[in-house]
């Protein structure tokens, strides 16, 4: 099962839940999928979704799951990490009005340089790294890895 994480921000995702629903159409993703969607007003057609899910519902969900697809948030990626999920994130862009800024996109190659995620930049290469996802061994996650958090806690701080 494939679970897709958007957040609770105030921001539409739908490039990205419109990208999954094409690709189940065309038959080219083929595991079960369930979103949770947020704050987006697309509504996928081909899988199941919810705007949001109780913390009980989504730590089940993310347990039953075998691929997260998440976005750029860190809560998402690090519950994910934490039960050793493999991850693909794709951030949220400013230039889509997905968010403010391109903060995820650098959160994400953070968590990318660590060897922890795969990180999608384009989401005409998404079914490629569902793909890739298979084989991938991201390093074991540390719940207090001081130095990813000092590396996020820095970018933070120059945001703001």
């Amino acid at each position: 099962m494939i679970l897709i994480i958007l957040g609770t921000q105030k921001f539409q995702f739908n490039r990205l839940i419109k990208k999954v629903d094409k690709l189940i159409e065309d038959d080219q993703i083929k595991d079960s999928v369930i979103a949770q969607i947020g704050y987006s007003n697309y509504k996928p057609i081909n899988y199941k979704f919810s705007d949001f899910f109780d913390q009980s519902e989504f730590d089940s969900l993310i347990n039953k799951s075998d691929i997260i697809i998440t976005h750029g948030g860190v809560g998402g990626i690090v519950s994910s990490l934490k039960k050793n999920k493999k991850i693909i994130v794709v951030p949220r862009l400013k230039k889509y009005r997905e968010h403010i800024d391109d903060h995820q996109l650098e959160i994400a190659r953070a968590f990318q340089r660590k060897n922890l995620v795969i990180l999608n930049e384009n989401l005409n290469e998404l079914c490629n790294d569902i793909s890739k996802i298979e084989s991938f061994e991201p390093i074991h996650y540390v719940k207090d890895n001081k130095k990813i958090i000092c590396e996020i806690k820095k970018f933070i701080s120059k945001v703001k």
